[in-house]
């Protein structure tokens, strides 16, 4: 019985650009909806929050991009700047070398991984909130999303991931026939605090003889949007549903603060790679 087929009390569904789409207005549909899907198949069920509603499902890095030369360049200088942080950071010989790239996306690179969470309220916290940043992406604030007529939807993506071999030799990551996995709460120390503050895990599609696809969208599981306003009720005001538990300060977060005065030198002309941003909490 696929997704689309399911009847939740609480939710409908509807067609968004061809697409069904699972409308939720309590909030009990929203925890049964992903528990159907955990519960119906051998993947692991993870959750990406976005604010507004794509058919694709592109890592950072390959935004943009359509060709294996651009992908290719970028994977270059994306892994030369990995190779700076590493010979900067002693902290990063704490760890396995397969964390480095996703630890450096949840910092702010922009890499072949996607963010994924276990979490469906820092999901939801993430699909309610937008980004704003300095022209360089050098400064980085999270605002709450105003609802109106054509901002009224927060929308939560179910992404299969393969947990078909766990190995010993890589705490906290999985490799399977289709994707990779990496749970950073066990790849990496807690010093790093943010990926352990938001259930951090991330997710990349494994490629064939030209490498990986452009796009990860074959791993969308199921779609679902909820108003906005409903959104932000059910999230209510606590504590741990702000920036300032989702993105701890330097002051907290020593693996933050480690990354932050590496001496690595940020190219403000080549903005495909990123940099690790400043949060403002």
């Amino acid at each position: 019985m696929g997704f689309e087929n399911i009847n939740i009390i609480g939710s409908t569904w509807v067609d968004q650009n061809g697409i069904k789409i699972l409308d939720i207005e309590e909030s009990h549909a929203l925890i049964m909806a992903a528990g159907y899907l955990k519960h119906n198949t051998l993947e692991g069920i993870y959750f990406r929050g976005q604010s507004n509603y794509y058919d694709e499902l592109r890592p950072a890095l390959y935004r943009g991009i359509d060709t294996d030369a651009a992908k290719y360049s970028r994977e270059k200088r994306l892994n030369k700047k990995i190779d700076e942080y590493r010979g900067a950071c002693p902290a990063f010989s704490k760890f396995g070398d397969y964390a480095a790239e996703p630890l450096l996306q949840h910092y702010g690179l922009q890499t072949t991984w996607l963010d994924l969470v276990d979490n469906i309220w820092v999901a939801l916290w993430f699909a309610c909130h937008e980004a704003k940043s300095t022209r360089d992406g050098h400064f980085l604030h999270f605002q709450k999303r105003i609802p109106s007529e054509s901002n009224k939807y927060a929308y939560v993506y179910l992404v299969g991931a393969d947990l078909e071999r766990r190995r010993k030799d890589k705490p906290g990551y999985w490799n399977g026939e289709n994707t990779e996995l990496v749970d950073l709460r066990i790849a990496a120390p807690s010093y790093f605090l943010r990926p352990h503050a938001q259930h951090g895990l991330l997710f990349r599609c494994k490629g064939g003889g030209s490498g990986r696809p452009l796009n990860y969208a074959n791993q969308i599981r199921g779609i679902v949007r909820i108003p906005l306003e409903k959104a932000f009720d059910w999230l209510g005001n606590g504590h741990t549903v702000g920036v300032h538990s989702l993105f701890p300060p330097a002051y907290y977060d020593n693996g933050y603060k480690i990354l932050l005065q590496s001496g690595i030198s940020f190219d403000p002309t080549d903005k495909n790679i990123g940099v690790v941003h400043s949060v403002g909490a």
